[in-house]
């Protein structure tokens, strides 16, 4: 017997009495407006009072006893759009509400195909994955924001956390999710459910940026074969994609499988190149009633050419999509910069689920390749064609020359090492095996209480090393570092290996990282009819550890064997309450305090040569709190809050060539005691005008600022100095950098958008939003604001004489970037046949073709004073070391059409009284 008929028959069963207290009942049919095939499992609410149900399997719901009298019924589902109906009830009458239509939360933002994640860009946040959410903030930052690199409340993409079948994908290395295991699978990554902020999550603690949450699992999925085509000219040119989703067949056992292929010879930037495909399949048993279990395989191997920041010189040359990474090779464009991902998962999972009871483990192990290409150079000039001694000639020779890289090499038989590379193109390359073990318990304690437990382990092992891709003509590298000398003659990378080295070998560095993370986390709910409460607790232990495969001769005490070990505790805790005033007018207060260690990156002064570690690493601490006032109307849906995080104690490490105070050499820069503060209000705000047209508008109202004077060292080899220099041990602590009130650069600070949306009858709807973008910063050169800034190098150190402090006080102001306008449109069309739906969805983003710079950082070269007076001599447009910039994309369109063949079951249609 369903859900419904049971439902209806104690409905009966008890009319004389449901009469006699003047009660009235309501019920409906719940339908996906897509494929026409009732959904299950959404709840359904009479707000202000305790009465609720769920759909069934043929999507019918009845709530009976209703008191008499005018209500709002609430429709919630994590997949569709959430919906609100006033009713009234009348006594001894069941409402009949018949079919209502749940639009899936994609319908109208269908924004995934366009998700690129680019590894190259530090800025870059990947919101794109927002554009599906309910939250009316979310969803304008998913699809309106996300191009110009804005970030939510103005954290990294470390802050993020993406759980994938329960199990946290984030590498170790840097604390970023891995996005690119499901690049492409956009039909099967659709099934996601993102938690703001500190807000609560069933599954993981989560972060301060929240937590998106992507299932596979067949069961769920909407069943049918759809098929689908994209056009762009952003990131890539075409794609196209298939799913079929079996449902539940009578045996218990659902299946899905998809595939996409993304292809494009250069996308907005030149010479970008795209080619990618995609692999997905997941089996679901269902065991009985209470017990299920499921396997997954992912594989999404990609291939992409790079870009690079570029500078106004370089800018007003030849506009935002120049990329100098390429050149003309026999007719056709060849990037110098090639990023292979190639990353197949493989995840178990078991589930056993009853009313009290929910509990879920997943196996997954994961084989990591990664490649980066470069174009390098040894005892030959500089073959990039924007290097600075070769402006302003980079008119006339904007792109590589490939042709002269090829006789440069070729033609070397009558010098001393002759056939040696002078140019090649070689691969960093990064091999990870991760093995991931994550279960979860949901308990359901009493009518109010519901206990969370979580534990989970990773473990990663890492081999990274770099190797020769393409001699470009040469028979042989050698693997020595022209840059740091000893008895004459340049350093070896591998002074234990040959020096001659071929294709495929390894170069330049060798070395192996292992990591290891255990975290557990319990969390308690309590709710009431008007009050959500929770506190949380989360313990974490990372181990991290570097081994040398190659004995680097600058290095000859630390760069072979096994470093220390070093191993980090953290500890979070975090609670919340929602107070409910009324059925629609509710109160939320979230607060946490985070330890979070520093990342593998961040912990290894140069992980690629040597063991040496960051000295005196401590945990960086993260204290947050949000306020939401949120309303839910039939018309209305808005959600005001107030942010406050504060980040003590950070730590990174950057890598750079500079001439500082104490001389010029390549360095690493180690910055500790970073302290930050981020402050702001968050508007989304939504107004159903009429039936055919709602409004919106969306403000974020950002201030992200250091907070105070971190300390900052550098660290560079000391092969084949000289007894006069002015330091030797290759470690000098440049004491403090005054960072404090310098803003964060992480996207601009502020954004306001207003939105227009109009739904035809028809099914066919227009959208258009205008948005507006201001305090974007420049990243700032930490070295550069030392007191070392003011010595000279050339005088062992000592101060410049004769300092124009005003001038320099100019010079070191943080650049804000000019505020910018950007116009959006979108459309779509569904055509419904029989059993076959046709959509037709096309965007353009950046309508009028808007330039707009969005991030960018200092250059280091110049971090001393009399450099930067020089190079800033004739205007910061003729700068040989200005600032680099990240353009933002002009116009660009997309465009997609789909086909679906709905699955359709007989019970669908409506039950008869």
């Amino acid at each position: 017997m369903s859900r419904f008929s049971l439902t209806l028959t104690l409905y009966l069963f008890t009319s004389i009495g449901v009469v006699s207290q003047e009660t009235g009942s309501v019920k409906g049919v719940l339908i996906d407006y897509e494929n026409q095939n009732p959904v299950e499992n959404v709840s359904v609410i009479i707000t202000g009072i305790k009465i609720s149900n769920v759909s069934d399997q043929n999507g019918n719901f009845i709530l009976p006893n209703i008191p008499v009298g005018d209500y709002l019924i609430e429709i919630v589902s994590e997949h569709y759009e959430n919906q609100n109906y006033p009713i009234t009830i009348t006594k001894g009458e069941i409402l009949d509400l018949r079919l209502i239509y749940l639009y899936p939360t994609d319908f109208i933002f269908d924004n995934a195909d366009q998700i690129v994640w680019n590894d190259e860009n530090p800025y870059e946040n990947n919101l794109t994955y927002y554009s599906n959410s309910k939250d009316v903030f979310l969803k304008r930052v998913g699809f309106d924001f996300s191009p110009t690199f804005f970030s939510f409340r103005g954290y990294d993409a470390s802050q993020s956390i993406i759980i994938l079948n329960g199990v946290d994908i984030t590498n170790l290395y840097n604390n970023r999710p891995l996005w690119n295991t499901f690049s492409g699978l956009n039909d099967i990554s659709r099934n996601r459910v993102s938690v703001l902020g500190l807000s609560y999550s069933n599954q993981n603690f989560g972060g301060i940026s929240g937590v998106t949450s992507i299932e596979t699992d067949a069961f769920k999925m909407r069943p049918g074969l759809r098929i689908s085509s994209s056009f762009s000219n952003k990131n890539f040119i075409g794609s196209t994609m298939a799913t079929y989703n079996s449902g539940v067949q009578k045996n218990g056992l659902a299946f899905s499988v998809s595939a996409s292929r993304r292809w494009g010879n250069e996308g907005y930037v030149n010479a970008t190149l795209y080619d990618a495909f995609s692999l997905f399949g997941t089996l679901s048993y269902k065991i009985n009633e209470v017990h299920s279990i499921n396997a997954t395989a992912i594989y999404a191997p990609s291939r992409k050419g790079q870009t690079t920041a570029i500078t106004q010189r370089t800018f007003n040359e030849f506009g935002n999509n120049y990329n100098s990474y390429w050149g003309w090779q026999e007719g056709e464009k060849r990037n110098s910069s090639i990023s292979k991902f190639d990353a197949p998962i493989f995840m178990f999972g078991y589930r056993f689920k009853n009313d009290k009871w929910l509990f879920s483990t997943t196996l997954s192990y994961q084989s990591i390749d990664q490649k980066n290409s470069r174009l390098d150079y040894t005892n030959a000039p500089n073959p990039y064609p924007n290097y600075w001694k070769y402006l302003p000639e980079i008119k006339d020779n904007p792109q590589i020359d490939w042709l002269n890289l090829y006789e440069t090499n070729l033609n070397t038989t009558n010098i001393s090492d002759g056939g040696s590379a002078r140019y090649l193109i070689y691969d960093n390359i990064k091999k990870d095996n991760v093995f991931s073990v994550n279960s979860r318990i949901n308990k359901k304690l009493n009518d109010h209480l519901n206990l969370d437990i979580g534990l989970s382990f990773k473990n990663s092992n890492s081999t990274n090393y770099a190797s020769p891709k393409d001699l470009l003509g040469a028979q042989f590298y050698v693997d020595v570092n022209p840059f740091t000398i000893v008895n004459g003659n340049p350093t070896k990378n591998d002074l234990l290996g040959e020096e001659n080295k071929g294709l495929n070998e390894k170069i330049k560095y060798d070395f192996y990282l292992r990591a290891s993370q255990v975290a557990a986390f319990t969390q308690l709910q309590y709710k009431t009819e008007q009050t959500e409460f929770f506190i949380a607790a989360n313990y974490t232990r990372k181990d991290f550890q570097r081994e040398g495969k190659f004995l680097n001769q600058a290095y000859e005490d630390n760069s072979l064997g096994k470093s220390e070990k070093l191993n980090f505790d953290d500890y979070a805790f975090k609670a919340g309450i929602t107070y409910q005033f009324t059925s629609n007018h509710y109160f939320q207060l979230n607060a946490a305090y985070i330890t979070k260690s520093p990342t593998i990156q961040n912990t290894f002064i140069n992980s690629r040569e040597n063991n040496a570690i960051v000295p005196n690493l401590i945990s960086e601490k993260i204290t947050s709190a949000d306020a939401s006032y949120l309303i839910n109307t039939p018309k209305l849906q808005s959600r005001l809050t107030g942010y406050f995080t504060d980040f003590r104690d950070g730590t990174t490490v950057n890598s750079f060539f500079a001439e500082i105070g104490t001389g010029a050499d390549f360095f690493q820069e180690v910055i500790t005691g970073i302290d930050k503060r981020h402050l702001g209000l968050e508007l989304g705000f939504e107004y159903q005008i009429n039936s055919n047209f709602s409004s919106s508008l969306v403000v974020a109202l950002g201030q992200h600022t250091y907070t105070n004077n971190a300390n900052v060292a550098v660290n560079f080899d000391t092969a084949g100095l000289s007894e006069d220099i002015i330091n030797n041990t290759g470690f000098i602590n440049l004491g403090e950098t005054y960072l404090k009130n310098y803003k964060v650069a992480n996207g601009p600070q502020q954004a306001f958008s207003v939105g227009l949306f109009y739904k035809n009858s028809k099914n066919w709807w227009l959208n258009g939003s205008a948005n507006y973008f201001s305090n974007g910063y420049l990243d700032i050169s930490a070295i550069t604001r030392t007191d070392a800034f003011f010595n000279n190098p050339n005088d062992y150190g000592q101060p410049y004489q004769d300092i124009d402090f005003d001038l320099a006080r100019t010079l070191l102001q943080q650049e804000k970037f000019s505020s910018y306008s950007i116009i959006n449109l979108s459309g779509g069309k569904l055509w419904q046949y029989k059993n076959i739906n046709l959509k037709l969805v096309a965007s353009i983003h950046n309508l009028f073709d808007v330039n707009y710079i969005s991030g960018g950082y200092e250059q280091s070269r110049t971090a001393n004073y009399a450099s930067l007076v020089a190079d800033t001599a004739n205007g910061s447009a003729q700068r040989n070391f200005g600032p680099k910039y990240w353009y933002g994309f002009g116009r660009t369109y997309f465009i997609n059409l789909a086909i679906s063949f709905k699955k359709t079951k007989n019970e669908h249609f409506l039950k008869k009284d």
